[in-house]
């Protein structure tokens, strides 16, 4: 594919994904938050929440990252598809059937009764069948075809949450959630090979297994790190500081790091972007530049509307419980602006080939986190904790300097004009806001006059590469 194809088809990727990730939150959050929450009682929905995170910790070990070795590789050939799918598969049936056979225990662990032991089974069943879309799938990303994978995701929701909401009303009970699981799985699996087929052949080569190895261990082992990084520092904070501390923790980074969902649908895009053009160094360095200016003009101006508009949102919600929390956000979300660029260069550096650097500097990342959140604690108390990660932060321009470095990308240039006009952005409508009642109607209106504020500054400072940007989505 040429650049001009790689933007387009990068438009589009993007456009799908933004679009699958508001239906489907749709889709289940009126399914599960609205629906079931009426009919079902609160300790099934809790069944299925934790057995769904038991395999869920499995798939993180289920394919040893063959698949992103796939997506990033130059040339693929069929001894490299034939052996990742065997890979796959025996990791795959290795994995459900230890959970199948260790459901009886596991469910009298969390004393679930025969339909909850049932439920791990079908999740089980269900890890299985996920396992045999991997190479459509694959396949799709690297093509950049994802409107393909969003058709897929799209029907196996509809599929899982309508079925579900009959079996519930029909009182199937627990059994709804095995039921659906299953067909929501069969769905998907004869969708996405119908839309992108791909024969099934068994075959395996030891030098395509060192090659995908290579690039897939230290890969996944990122993805592995960042879920220990993540989830085993708030439980030893958590034994420092107690539960309420660590709400009000919890609570300020959800607050804060929400706009940066963005980043993965962002990064699911652009990683078989920049792998198709790594043979390329100025359409690479062209590309990036251009997700970065993106990226920064989508998510700054949140960061920066909710440091604005915070004093208000924390009034509203009620000061008395919540303003313990306010500094807290504070200090987040300046870490949060070394996160974007960082997350996107991190990105590049995998996407070509230089997998040992990235796993480098998250065993750095881990480390410095379960090293520095529970020293901070005990002498900071909780805001020790958030003042941790800000210090952290700011070791994530290693990559950025070592990407500017090697493919002379223009950082300032791409995220300087957004940064100047959510920084006169978030002061005239903090300013304002000093002179204003804080309600709910004031926070909306705060929130609105942001956004048009911005609008008009961002079209005053880099209209020409907004022009340049909508005409890509248009043309997309």
């Amino acid at each position: 594919m040429d650049t001009k194809t790689i933007q387009k088809k990068l438009t589009r990727g993007f456009l799908s994904l933004t679009l699958r990730k508001t239906l489907l939150d749709i889709i289940n959050f009126a399914t599960i938050y609205v629906v079931l929450a009426s009919i079902l009682p609160f300790s099934l929905l809790g069944i299925f929440v934790i057995a769904s995170g038991i395999l869920s910790f499995f798939s993180y070990f289920s394919d040893f990252g063959l698949a992103g070795a796939i997506i990033q590789k130059k040339e693929i050939t069929e001894h490299d598809l034939n052996t990742t799918f065997l890979i796959q598969e025996v990791i795959a049936l290795l994995i459900s059937m230890s959970v199948w056979f260790m459901a009886p225990f596991i469910a009298k662990y969390y004393g679930f009764d025969d339909g909850g032991m049932w439920l791990i089974r079908s999740l089980s069943v269900g890890f299985f069948l996920t396992s045999l879309k991997v190479i459509p799938s694959v396949l799709l990303e690297r093509e950049l075809k994802f409107e393909k994978i969003v058709w897929t995701d799209i029907i196996e929701a509809v599929v899982f949450n309508s079925l579900l909401i009959y079996l519930s009303f029909n009182n199937y009970g627990i059994w709804s959630f095995s039921w659906a699981v299953i067909a929501q799985r069969v769905s998907g699996l004869i969708v996405l090979y119908m839309l992108a087929p791909w024969r099934v052949r068994i075959g395996y080569s030891t030098q395509s297994a060192k090659e995908l190895f290579r690039f897939g261990v230290p890969f996944q082992l990122n993805s592995i790190l960042a879920l220990l990084k993540d989830r085993l520092t708030p439980l030893i904070t958590a034994f420092i500081l107690g539960s309420e501390k660590t709400g009000y923790l919890s609570w300020a980074q959800g607050i804060a790091n929400r706009p940066l969902e963005v980043m993965s649908i962002v990064i699911r895009v652009t990683f078989p972007a920049f792998s198709r053009l790594q043979h390329d160094k100025d359409a690479l360095k062209n590309i990036v530049e251009k997700a970065l200016f993106l990226t920064v003009v989508l998510l700054y101006p949140i960061l920066f509307g909710i440091l604005a508009v915070l004093p208000v949102f924390i009034e509203v919600m009620g000061k008395q419980k919540f303003e313990p929390t306010m500094h807290l956000i504070y200090i987040f979300i300046i870490a949060s602006f070394w996160a974007i660029p960082s997350t996107t260069f991190t990105n590049v550096l995998n996407a070509v080939g230089k997998i040992k650097i990235t796993l480098v500097l998250m065993v750095m990342w881990t480390l410095l986190t379960w090293i520095l959140a529970p020293i901070f604690a005990i002498y900071f108390d909780y805001t020790g904790v958030a003042i941790a990660y800000l210090i952290i932060s700011f070791t994530s321009i290693i990559p950025i300097v070592l990407v500017k470095n090697m493919f002379n990308i223009d950082l300032f240039g791409s995220i300087l004009k957004p940064l100047i006009a959510s920084f006169i952005m978030a002061v005239l409508v903090f300013t304002l806001s000093l002179f204003l009642t804080r309600n709910l109607l004031v926070l909306i209106s705060l929130v609105i006059l942001g956004g048009l504020i911005y609008t008009g500054l961002i079209i005053l400072f880099a209209k020409e590469k907004l022009i340049e940007t909508f005409r890509s989505f248009k043309n997309a």
